[in-house]
């Protein structure tokens, strides 16, 4: 017997009509059209179809797979007490598993019968799993050869706050603390051409107004800038400006709200912009335009940490994710209405889980799993689905054991064979295996095995980790750190699980005058016990699109583009 999909169904519509579910039953059939199986061709078997058919087969596969599984096995019929508790869906679920199970066991059984006792032959396969074991973690515990190089910036320019390349040039751009963002073309290392992109704050006519977003769309068709006064722009490739967009808050008195994070869907249809305030924005992609803007109905003033910033994941090009105060990850649908042509913004689900604030989220869309992390209690999960459920049992929480980050986690990435990478702020870098939780990887970046070169300061200090970001190749990680360094690193699997090689190094040069009014700034600060940063410092590092150059954009020091070639 089989069931094609139309009509399985057909038996679940009638089903949800038959329990009660009316608005369950209309949503099913105006998405599957199962009504339309009611046709005279299919008269006489509607009629046959009673009501609890849908249950009454699926009854009858559970008695089947039961009585199959006593036909092949040739086992002796049981006790009806002991029968009754196999007649369930879960025993009928695992049912081929543990048919796969059961015959090796018996074959190893009868390999001891033969061969001689079964302790012996326990021995020989305990002795045989250990020489293979032996042998696979000497292959592993194998040292890998790298070199590390030291590497001087490909091209220079001024202090910046952010940076982007675009996806397909070699074209990128910058936002500095001067009310501009600077877009230049690139060619044999030598900036070609430059255009300037003035963002200054015309509200309170003020020519001050730090560029702290600089974003490309994925098409590259546009660029969107934004500015410490909530202000979006975007710009044409050439630097024309096509529209400004500016979130008015409900309080004229208040100060403005700071644009935090851009969220571009994978064609660039949509964009999501998160602000100080927690103000969730969705823009057209194409023209900045708003289209909605979400509120979490969760928040509440008196409770909600003001620490709190709220993170956002396209799943695909309609389907978003946000994490909410209650530490939770709502999922969001975009619906096109087919009235007005307007654009609705539904929830569709709620995933629980996490017990603090959510501070990371990635989604990778090979394997459809959601990754996020919580600076608070450095967990890490991994979610299996999104489809709305509320339990905890569809996350895997794999931040576990003694490998576990013990410091705020600075990047969540996907890379090869759907593995995930983690780096937490004091160097430590993990690699999990998705499925199982595994870690694939443990090591501190900053000790002297992973390097070629001699490097004192990272025997005698602790190097604090700001930046963090896997090529797009996923064969490296440009990681910038507190002494105002590059470094690229191998983010194979290949070596012993505490190595990574580091195969270039870039390190800024400071001014002797600055570096001194630094040291002094910072011993002041920790004689009064303020360990605020300086005004010296990496910002942003990001990866062109053939995985060759990083760009770092750094704060009172010159930016840089390193070559790993």
């Amino acid at each position: 017997m089989s069931l094609t999909s139309r009509e399985l169904n057909y038996l679940v519509w009638r089903y949800l009509q038959e329990s009660g579910y009316d608005l369950s039953a209309y949503a099913l059939d105006q998405a599957s059209l199962c009504s339309q199986y009611e046709t005279t061709s299919n008269r006489d078997i509607i009629k046959e179809i009673k009501p609890g058919c849908l249950v009454n087969l699926i009854q009858k596969g559970i008695l089947f797979s039961i009585a199959q599984e006593e036909v092949v096995a040739g086992e002796v019929r049981e006790q009806p007490e002991e029968t009754e508790g196999r007649l369930s869906l879960l025993n009928a679920l695992v049912h081929d598993h543990l048919k796969t199970v059961d015959p090796e066991d018996k074959r190893f059984l009868l390999k001891s019968e033969l061969n001689g006792t079964e302790e012996t032959d326990n021995m020989e396969g305990i002795e045989h799993n250990t020489k293979q074991e032996e042998e696979q973690d000497k292959d592993i515990e194998q040292a890998i050869e790298f070199t590390t190089k030291i590497i001087s910036p490909v091209i220079n320019f001024p202090s910046s706050l952010t940076c982007d390349w675009h996806p397909t040039t070699k074209v990128f751009a910058y936002g500095k603390n001067d009310g501009t963002a600077v877009i230049n073309a690139i060619s044999e290392d030598k900036i070609i051409e430059s255009v300037v992109l003035n963002h200054s704050n015309l509200l309170e006519d003020d020519d001050e107004n730090d560029v702290n977003i600089v974003s490309w769309s994925p098409q590259g068709n546009l660029i969107v800038t934004g500015g410490i006064n909530g202000e979006l722009r975007a710009w044409s490739p050439d630097g024309k400006l096509k529209n400004i967009a500016n979130i008015i808050s409900e309080d004229v008195n208040s100060n403005p709200t700071i644009i935090i994070n851009l969220y571009w869907s994978s064609s660039g249809q949509y964009l999501i912009s998160i602000d100080s305030k927690n103000q969730i924005s969705l823009w057209d992609g194409n023209t900045l335009s708003l289209i909605k803007q979400l509120k979490d109905t969760t928040e509440i003033p008196t409770t909600t940490p003001s620490s709190y910033i709220a993170t956002c994941s396209w799943l695909n090009e309609d389907k978003f994710a946000l994490t909410t105060c209650k530490n939770n990850i709502k999922i969001h649908d975009i619906v096109p209405s087919p009235i007005f042509g307007t654009i609705e913004v539904q929830p569709i689900g709620v995933l629980s889980g996490h017990e603090n604030v959510i501070s990371l989220m990635k989604f990778n869309n090979n394997s459809k799993l959601l990754a996020t992390c919580s600076d608070f209690d450095y967990s890490v999960k991994i979610w299996r689905g999104s489809k709305g459920a509320t339990t905890t049992e569809e996350c895997l929480d794999i931040n576990i054991g003694d490998v576990k980050h013990q410091s705020p986690i600075i990047s969540l990435e996907w890379i090869k064979d759907d593995n995930l990478l983690s780096i937490s702020m004091d160097g430590i870098l993990n690699v999990w295996n998705s499925t199982s939780g595994k870690n694939l990887k443990h090591c501190q970046l900053f000790k002297p095995e992973n390097f070629t070169i001699e490097q004192e300061d990272f025997l005698d200090n602790v190097v604090l980790v700001f930046d963090a970001v896997v090529s797009p190749n996923g064969k490296y990680l440009a990681v910038g750190d507190d002494y105002c360094r590059i470094t690229v690193w191998d983010i194979s699997l290949e070596g012993p699980k505490e190595l990574i090689g580091c195969l270039a190094m870039y390190t800024a040069e400071i001014p002797q005058k600055k570096q001194q009014q630094e040291e002094e700034q910072e011993q002041e600060q920790q004689a009064n016990g303020n360990i605020n940063p300086g005004n010296v410092g990496i910002c942003d590092l990001k990866w062109d699109n053939e995985s060759k150059c990083v760009i770092g954009s750094f704060n009172g020091l010159e930016s840089v583009i390193v070559s790993l070639e």
